[in-house]
């Protein structure tokens, strides 16, 4: 599951995702980043992802976050600002795996945290 928001006036993407990702929904996922993306000035912009509900990611799906990761730090954001996931496992997991790909994202533990760091 997973939404995007475009938040003109505190000049933000929000994307929420929760659950488990699958591979056709990554699909989806990157499709509408794009085109979310392509629809704005990222330099100007935060990104905010809000990832409490995200589940633990099944192994051959580590690579597919990765990759999200990768993009994120590649489209030039102003700041990417990720909410922690509310599970201890999948917060670690993801954290091992942003360490892992030198990722520069802020992590943090409340979508009004992030807000506030906006």
């Amino acid at each position: 599951m997973f939404k995007f928001e475009k938040k003109q006036a505190e000049k933000a993407l929000v994307i929420t995702v929760g659950g488990f990702m699958k591979p056709d929904e990554a699909e989806a996922f990157l499709k509408e980043y794009e085109e979310n993306v392509n629809s704005i000035k990222p330099s100007e912009y935060n990104l905010i992802i809000d990832s409490t509900d995200l589940s633990v990611s099944k192994q051959d799906m580590l690579p597919v976050l990765e990759g999200c990761f990768n993009l994120y730090m590649s489209n030039g954001f102003k700041k990417i600002l990720m909410v922690n996931p509310s599970s201890v496992i999948a917060k670690s997991q993801m954290q091992k795996l942003a360490q892992s790909i030198s990722y520069t994202g802020i992590f943090m533990d409340t979508l009004e945290e992030a807000y506030a760091h906006n």
